[in-house]
């Protein structure tokens, strides 16, 4: 059999703190990155990319890469963000990420 190769994919997490605090976005917005870092520090195929936060919607958008969906979902799940949305997601625009032998 051949190689098997893996695909990463790009995955939007959206959520919004309730009630609207730009204090609790930002700290949701931490609690993410901390749990996808922790989790491509122990192998998982996943990589923070950007984040962005729409101060008055108190609502943060985050881009992730990973391979599995699953992966993305879990790191939301370890972040404690269970209605933060995770969605694949495509640039549209502008050059493609770079890749890098980085997993966080």
């Amino acid at each position: 059999m051949g190689e098997r190769r893996h695909r990463e994919e790009l995955f939007l997490v959206q959520f919004r703190s309730c009630p609207p605090s730009v204090g609790d976005a930002v700290e949701m917005h931490h609690a993410l990155h901390r749990a996808v870092t922790r989790l491509g520090s122990a192998g998982t195929a996943i990589r923070w990319c950007a984040a962005w936060l729409l101060p008055d919607d108190c609502r943060c958008l985050c881009l992730v890469q990973a391979e599995r969906e699953a992966d993305v979902v879990l790191a939301r799940d370890l972040a404690a963000l269970p209605t933060a949305s995770v969605a694949p997601a495509r640039a549209l625009d502008g050059p493609p990420l770079p890749r890098t032998g980085s997993r966080s």
